[in-house]
């Protein structure tokens, strides 16, 4: 399999010889997941589905930052502490995952669990004289790293507009970036030989990713937005501390998800979170909603493109649920399934992979019709299905708890904008309908629904 490296700017082979390490940046849980760490979650889920279906042997670590100034002061807001904050919001964040069929890590590190490594990891680069100490701070030396910078591609006019700027007019350089914070009043400390304090963002994945993994990763992925300064900073302290690069053979990024052309983003408020998704569509769309495009790019939210898919998940229900014929001419899976690998192989191309299973589905839907013999190739249509994590037997949470009152509402409301000639909120309607798992057609009795 060849996944695109950001680093060299190329497709790389993954080595198939050995177990693959593969470390994925988590969040930080401050406040709800939101749909952007849902669609991280599952392209690289689906990476890792893949991967194992080709009989690769894979170590897979995701973390949560569970130290950080977001976290700090959300815990001073409700006059609480980080821990509570952040166990309420890793039990939700997973809770969510697990209905989308997100498999769980194999280690879930946590960074406060973690300290010892990371101190360390910074004794090593002290007394490598590629960081150093003041007042109780410890700070990276970015200019003793010659190749920093390779990662993002930015000089260094670039990477100051970029990066979090630490303000301590004693740093040395203003692009070193903190590896320790002294502790300030009543924040949360460790003890450290440099006194009280916690670490910097950038070292407890290097820190927590080396413990589970080893100093070489294979993959190290995670958001667009993690390139500068997050993952730029981990590869220098970490090829600094090592002396054995490179980190990653592959930093592999996807990109996010945007409302109306705007970056998903917490901090501006206009987000949508992942159980109110669940709210509205199957697990199952979500997913091939997620998966819908190149994971490299930015995905646009779009209510019609996941009504659309909820159709989409209907129909191969149905033609899951054909009852095949026994006759002897059998209609043969293998061109379906060498489509959907040879597209999953060349850097995760997720499209093409539902493409080749769309065009299965309509040869098996056409084949039954011909009374061929269609369950070898219904059996490999779950099991591609299985590997995206599409799960055609998941339903929206809303149609769980639909009573017949509110689907009869939305029946009527459907009549009048049909008497009143507003065909197309008529159409809306029962695309509405559709995608929550109700069918209605017309009758000279009037409207009827069934359950799909």
């Amino acid at each position: 399999m060849q996944i695109y490296d950001t680093l060299d700017k190329k497709l790389k082979d993954l080595n198939s010889n050995r177990t693959l390490n593969i470390y994925i940046c988590g969040i930080t849980p401050y406040s709800e997941s939101h749909i952007g760490h849902a669609m991280s979650a599952v392209i690289f889920d689906t990476l890792r589905r893949y991967l194992l279906s080709q009989d690769y042997k894979l170590k897979f670590v995701q973390n949560f930052t569970d130290i950080d100034d977001k976290l700090i002061n959300v815990a001073k807001e409700k006059n609480t502490t980080i821990d509570k904050i952040s166990n309420k919001y890793i039990s939700q964040h997973l809770n969510s995952l697990s209905k989308l069929n997100v498999m769980p890590a194999d280690h879930a590190p946590k960074a406060t669990e973690e300290i010892k490594e990371m101190i360390n990891m910074i004794e090593a680069l002290i007394s490598k004289e590629m960081a150093y100490e003041i007042n109780g701070d410890c700070y990276f030396r970015v200019n003793k790293f010659d190749t920093y910078g390779k990662l993002s591609k930015r000089n260094t006019d670039e990477m100051l507009a970029g990066a979090r700027i630490d303000i301590n007019e004693n740093k040395e350089h203003p692009m070193d970036f903190a590896l320790w914070k002294k502790q300030i009043n009543d924040e949360p400390g460790w003890e450290s030989p440099w006194g009280n304090g916690r670490p910097g963002w950038h070292i407890e994945c290097s820190a927590m990713s080396m413990k589970y993994l080893g100093q070489n990763l294979d993959i190290h992925g995670g958001g667009r937005d993690l390139i500068f300064p997050h993952h730029e900073n981990e590869i220098a302290q970490s090829e600094g501390f090592s002396d054995n690069p490179p980190f990653s053979n592959i930093w592999m990024h996807n990109g996010l998800i945007n409302l109306k052309s705007e970056k998903m983003s917490k901090s501006i408020g206009n987000i949508i979170s992942i159980d109110d998704l669940l709210q509205k569509y199957s697990a199952a769309a979500i997913r091939m909603f997620f998966i819908s495009g190149n994971y490299k790019n930015p995905l646009e939210y779009d209510d019609a493109i996941l009504i659309s898919n909820e159709k989409a998940i209907n129909r191969l229900k149905q033609t899951l649920n054909l009852n095949s014929s026994d006759s002897l001419d059998e209609l043969d899976p293998d061109k379906f399934i060498n489509k959907f690998n040879q597209s999953m192989s060349k850097d995760l191309n997720t499209s093409l992979a539902l493409g080749s299973i769309f065009e299965m589905s309509r040869s098996i839907n056409q084949s039954f019709n011909k009374n061929i013999n269609i369950s070898k190739s219904q059996l490999a249509l779950a099991k591609l299905l299985n590997i995206l994590g599409i799960d055609t037997d998941s339903e929206n949470e809303t149609n769980n708890n639909l009573d017949t009152k509110e689907i009869e509402d939305l029946i009527n409301l459907r009549n009048k904008h049909r008497l009143d000639k507003d065909y197309k909120k008529a159409d809306e309607i029962r695309d509405k309908l559709e995608a929550m798992g109700i069918a209605i057609y017309d009758s000279d009795d009037g409207t009827k629904w069934r359950n799909i």
